[in-house]
C-alpha cells in the first residue's frame, strides 16, 4: 500500500494491476468530502505532520495495521474505522491480529458478515456491512456492444493464497485446464511465465521473500517443479490486458470466480464482466442472488462439472445469451447495485464525519 501514499490514493489514472480506474471510488471521496470542506489524506500524511492542523482528525483504516498504534496515542485523533479489504486467505495474519485492532476502532466494517467471519478470527467481533466501491455504475457501450465475440475467457494473475480454506484459485486453474484442452478459453493477466505469487503480508523479511520467488523461478526454469495445471494455463495465455472491459468484450463468456467461497464477499470481478456485456460463469459468494440477479450470471452451482456446464453453454441461443447480457446492462441501472457505487461509499463516511467531527454535512 506504500505505493498509495502522499495521496496517490486519490488519482484515479494512478493504475494499480487489480482494474481500471480502481481508485475512482477513493477520488470521488475525497471530491465529495472536500465540497463540505473536509480535507481528505492518506494516513502518512497524518503520521508525518505534513498536513494543516485540525480540532480532530478521523483515521479510517483500508486494513493497514502498521499506522494506528501511533495515532491512538494522539489527542487530537480518533481511530474511527477499519474496513476489512481483503479475504482471510490472502490476509490471514490480518484476521489474526483483528481482534487486537478491534477495541482501538469506533467501527468495523466488512463485505462478509459477522457468522461468515467468525472462523477466521481469534474472537468474536462485530462488523457493519459495506460492499466492494466499484468505480463504474454503467456499461462500457464499446465493449457492451461487440458482437464479434470468441467462446471464453479468464482475467487472473498467477498467485496463489496463504491458506488453502475455500480456496477457488485452484479450481480456476481446473477450469482452465478443462477448457483449454478443447482449445475453448483464452488466459489473460500477469505472471504466468513464472511460478506463482503467494499473496498475503507475511512476517518473513522482503529481502527473504524475494529471494525465496527467484528460487521458484529458477526450479521452474529447470522444470524441476512439474505442475500440470500450469502448464495446461500457460498452453493458453495469451498476455497481459491493458483494458479489462476492451478484452472481455471479445468474448461471450468469462470464467468468473471469486478468491475464496465466502457470504458477501463480492467483488469486482463479476462487474468487469457485466461491464463488457460478457456473461459471467461465477462461483464465489453463496449468497451472491442476494446481491446481483441471477439473471445476470452463470451460476457455477447448478452444474456436476465443467462437462455440464460446457454442455449448457453451447446449448444457449443467441437470444438467450442476449437476455443475461441485457438484464448486466439493466442491473447497473437499479437500486440493486446501488450499495457497489461510489457515492454508497461516500456515504459512509459522510456519516462517520457527522458522528464523530460533530460536522453538519
Amino acid at each position: 500500500m506504500h505505493r498509495l501514499g502522499g495521496d496517490r490514493l486519490f488519482d484515479a489514472s494512478n493504475a494499480p494491476t487489480s482494474g481500471e480506474r480502481i481508485l475512482e471510488p477513493f477520488r470521488y471521496l475525497r471530491e465529495r468530502l472536500a465540497w463540505h470542506g473536509v480535507g481528505v489524506h492518506t494516513g502518512d500524511r497524518l503520521s508525518a505532520g505534513d498536513v494543516a492542523a485540525s480540532d480532530v482528525n478521523l483515521y479510517a483504516s483500508m486494513g493497514m495495521q502498521r499506522r494506528y498504534r501511533g495515532l491512538s496515542e494522539r489527542g487530537d485523533t480518533i481511530l474511527s474505522a477499519f474496513l476489512v479489504s481483503e479475504c482471510p486467505i490472502v490476509e490471514p495474519r490480518l484476521f489474526s491480529h483483528l481482534d487486537a485492532a478491534a477495541p482501538a476502532f469506533r467501527r468495523l466494517y466488512s463485505f462478509a458478515p459477522d457468522e461468515a467471519m467468525r472462523p477466521f478470527l481469534r474472537r468474536p467481533l462485530v462488523f457493519r456491512p459495506y460492499r466492494y466501491p466499484y468505480p463504474f455504475d454503467v456499461v462500457d457501450d464499446a465493449s457492451w456492444s461487440n458482437r464479434d465475440r470468441a467462446f471464453l475467457a479468464i482475467i487472473n494473475a498467477n498467485k496463489v493464497p496463504r491458506l488453502e480454506d475455500r480456496e477457488l484459485y485452484t479450481e480456476r486453474l481446473r477450469a482452465i485446464a478443462f477448457f483449454g484442452e478443447r482449445g475453448e478459453i483464452d488466459l489473460y493477466g500477469t505472471g504466468w511465465s513464472g511460478p506463482a505469487y503467494r499473496v498475503g503480508e507475511t512476517r518473513a523479511p522482503r529481502s527473504l521473500r524475494r529471494l525465496r520467488h527467484r528460487l521458484d523461478r529458477a526450479l521452474d526454469r529447470l522444470e524441476l517443479r512439474r505442475d500440470p495445471l500450469l502448464a495446461a494455463a500457460r498452453r493458453v495465455y495469451r498476455g497481459p490486458v491493458v483494458s479489462k472491459s476492451e478484452t472481455l468484450g471479445r468474448y461471450t463468456f468469462s470464467i468468473c470466480f471469486e478468491n475464496m467461497v465466502l457470504d458477501g464477499w463480492v467483488t469486482e470481478k463479476i462487474f468487469d464482466c457485466l461491464r463488457a456485456g460478457t456473461v459471467p460463469v461465477y462461483l464465489g459468494a453463496p449468497d451472491v442472488e442476494h446481491w446481483i440477479w441471477p439473471e445476470c450470471y452463470v451460476d457455477m452451482r447448478r452444474f456436476s462439472g465443467y462437462l455440464e456446464l460446457r454442455e449448457f453453454l453451447h446449448g444457449l441461443s443467441p437470444a438467450e445469451v442476449d437476455a443475461y447480457r441485457h438484464a448486466g446492462r439493466e442491473y447497473f441501472r437499479s437500486e440493486a447495485f446501488r450499495p457497489f457505487t461510489k457515492e454508497a461509499f461516500a456515504e459512509i463516511f459522510e456519516q462517520i464525519v457527522r458522528e464523530d467531527a460533530g460536522v453538519a454535512l
